[in-house]
């Protein structure tokens, strides 16, 4: 069977070759009846332009970029690449992850950037550019636009969580439950050089164990590290755990950052005796799919979603429309399952 051609469409359309050139592309100066007609006789046809010649017309490289810290493969990032694309391929997009390692391979990106103007929006993934990269982004105009990045400078719009409300509910709920004695646990190792979301999951629980009343002698706290001399990961939850144990006050009540560090946790708590939640509560963050199989309350966000929405505000943007609300809030709520308690009895 033969390939259609664009004078194929013109003939069934009515219409010149030059007029269902423009109307396909998104020129202007074509009848918008004239421009539904060529539509629809183009896909009864199935035909449709190379994406590069279209690219060429219109100026545009038909291509995103989505910096992803560290990894493709982690649950946040999967699902939020997985919303991105959910939006963006179904109008002709590539969307291509870049995966951060360092500050190296961040400045290599903004390096060639200039030189290759690939791209027609960028993605930054849970943490922060700093001015100069900022400005890269500026001079070519490119909608920058984030995803849970620690801060709305220099976005031009934002889909996220409120970490800092999100962990302070957390808190909250364990002093309800009558914790006197609280800890706060994020992963042990963390790789990444960048500042991410996380910074502001520890910030609000601190600010709501002051607002609750805990004193400095009744928190522990056991923040990420760049790198750990340990044989094993099983080494790090063992030290954290030798962490809490050894507290001057012992925390009943433990929020941990993310998931993926609370189920081992858990793990090595129940191998030293404790149980949950009889001696210790344990809310962890983000409700992955590991948090249902071990009854673990923790703090639901939906990935996809905040990927989607962020997705549907580039296309905005690329399309040169304001948007109303730049910078979108997407919901948390807590998961109240088995891993929490009231706080054990002092008698």
């Amino acid at each position: 069977m033969a390939r259609t051609t664009i004078a194929d469409v013109a003939q069934a359309a009515g219409v010149s070759v030059s007029t269902v050139s423009r109307a396909l592309r998104g020129l202007d100066k074509v009848n918008p009846e004239t421009r539904e007609r060529i539509r629809e006789q183009a896909e009864r046809l199935h035909f449709s332009f190379s994406k590069s010649a279209s690219s060429l017309a219109s100026g545009k490289t038909m291509r995103v970029a989505v910096l992803l810290p560290n990894e493709i493969n982690s649950w946040f990032n999967a699902n939020v690449f997985e919303g991105i694309y959910e939006v963006l391929s179904g109008k002709g997009y590539d969307v291509i992850p870049y995966v951060m390692l360092d500050e190296p391979s961040l400045e290599r990106f903004f390096s060639n950037l200039p030189g290759n103007r690939n791209v027609d929006a960028v993605f930054v993934c849970s943490f922060d550019l700093d001015d100069a990269q900022r400005s890269v982004l500026t001079d070519f105009t490119l909608p920058v636009v984030g995803i849970n990045t620690p801060s709305d400078h220099g976005y031009d719009a934002v889909a996220r969580i409120d970490d800092h409300a999100a962990m302070a509910d957390a808190v909250r709920l364990l002093h309800s439950l009558g914790h006197e004695c609280l800890a706060y646990v994020a992963q042990p190792v963390n790789p990444s050089p960048f500042t991410c979301s996380d910074v502001m999951r520890m910030k609000g629980f601190l600010d709501a164990t002051k607002a609750c009343g805990y004193d400095d002698e009744r928190i522990v706290m056991i923040p990420s590290l760049r790198s750990i001399d340990t044989r094993s990961i099983q080494d790090a939850y063992s030290g954290i755990a030798a962490q809490l144990l050894s507290a001057p006050i012992r925390p009943t009540g433990i929020c941990v950052s993310p998931d993926s560090t609370a189920v081992p946790l858990i793990k090595e708590l129940r191998r030293i005796g404790w149980q949950v939640p009889q001696d210790v509560s344990v809310i962890g963050f983000d409700d992955d799919t590991t948090a249902a199989a071990i009854d673990l309350t923790t703090i639901h966000q939906n990935p996809v979603q905040t990927g989607r929405e962020a997705a549907r505000m580039a296309l905005a943007l690329m399309n040169g429309e304001e948007l109303d609300e730049p910078y979108v809030d997407m919901p948390t709520t807590m998961v109240m399952r088995g891993t929490t308690g009231p706080a054990p009895s002092m008698n």
